[in-house]
């Protein structure tokens, strides 16, 4: 076997070679810069700012544990020819610019709670989409304490910020970019408060349950009849019911709480005490697939995404497992991937899933 593979090694090596010496090393490298850039320029991602539909896009169903498929929490909406970010997990604005998205349009990042898997991105959330054009201030949204939060990123990042204004000029990059505005959101039970409203759009916060993390909300996005809501994190809420009633797509953490409680007897055997109770104890604040079917078919929702999956599992085995214990009732239920697009046009009920 190992005799064979090292075979189609130098064949699979003889074949590049001989591609490269065909064409010519500079014109190979040539075509592969312009049709980077050409990707850039004009992807379909690009053409979401002048379609008149609400779009949705994963750019992180991971959690704070690692996993090789997903980035951090993170999911992005374009409406107005805007786009807004909820919540910036590690890993996600990579995600975002290789679909490329026009992160030069980024004009809210919205937090819902501040663990450091919804958070940990944000400077360069700041500074990519800066140097991709963004040439006004960043606005950041967030329940009580998201200005001690952007006061500690923006203090992170101040001397980048300043190095590359010097190297590239202030009129490549505009220093009002480099502004950082903190909005401090409601955090109340009950039907939820508009903290946003811009042209079409209206942005709603709203209380979750998430202690001991307090405050945490979700937010819901409305546009043109369409309407989205990401649940951020949460144990099952009849808040979050409340409003997300009649939406057409929920976009809602999940947790197996068997699973994790395994795990944590797992770690107990082996004598790693601190793992043994943090995986315990993270079954107490989270929302299972099923509750969170519950709770879509609750609140009339159409189509419900998992995200922020605990634990990370590869391949088949994930769909498998998030989904073999749910009750779908009236709800389209889908597991969530990185890369995963919605379009929900204005006029209708369809949601065009990619």
């Amino acid at each position: 076997m190992k005799t064979s593979q090292t075979f189609t090694r130098v064949v699979l090596s003889i074949v590049i070679v001989s591609l490269v010496a065909s064409l010519g090393c500079e014109a190979m490298i040539g075509r592969i810069v312009k049709t980077a850039a050409n990707r850039q320029a004009s992807s379909a991602a690009q053409a979401t700012l002048e379609d008149d539909a609400l779009h949705v896009f994963l750019c992180g169903t991971g959690s704070p544990l690692p996993d090789a498929d997903s980035a951090a929490a993170c999911t992005l909406v374009v409406a107005g020819g805007k786009v807004y970010v909820v919540d910036v997990g590690p890993g996600s604005q990579e995600v975002a610019q290789l679909a490329g998205y026009p992160t030069r349009a980024v004009a809210g990042i919205f937090l819902t709670h501040f663990h450091s898997d919804h958070i940990g991105e944000l400077g360069e959330w700041a500074m990519q989409s800066w140097a991709n054009g963004r040439t006004g201030p960043l606005n950041v949204y967030g329940p009580e304490g998201v200005d001690r939060v952007v006061r500690g990123f923006k203090e992170a990042y101040a001397l980048d910020d300043q190095y590359r204004i010097a190297h590239h000029s202030a009129e490549v990059m505009p220093p009002g970019a480099t502004e950082w505005l903190a909005h401090s959101v409601p955090y109340t039970n009950g039907p939820g408060t508009k903290i946003l409203e811009d042209g079409d759009l209206v942005v709603t916060a709203f209380a979750v349950e998430h202690e001991p993390v307090e405050p945490a909300v979700g937010y819901r996005f409305d546009y043109k009849g369409r309407s989205v809501v990401v649940s951020g994190d949460t144990d099952q809420s009849t808040n979050l019911e409340l409003n997300a009633k009649g939406a057409d797509l929920l976009i809602h953490e999940v947790l197996i709480k068997s699973v994790m409680t395994q795990v944590s007897h797992a770690m107990g055997e082996r004598g790693i005490s601190r793992l043994q109770k943090i995986t315990m104890d993270v079954t107490d604040y989270h929302t299972s697939p099923n509750e969170a079917a519950q709770s879509a078919n609750t609140a009339g929702v159409q189509t419900l995404v998992f995200t922020h999956l605990v634990p990370p599992v590869p391949g088949v085995i994930r769909k498998w497992l998030f989904m073999r214990d749910v009750d779908q009732g009236n709800v389209d239920v889908m597991l969530g991937e990185d890369g995963m697009t919605f379009r929900l046009p204005p006029g209708s009920d369809v949601i065009e899933i990619d």
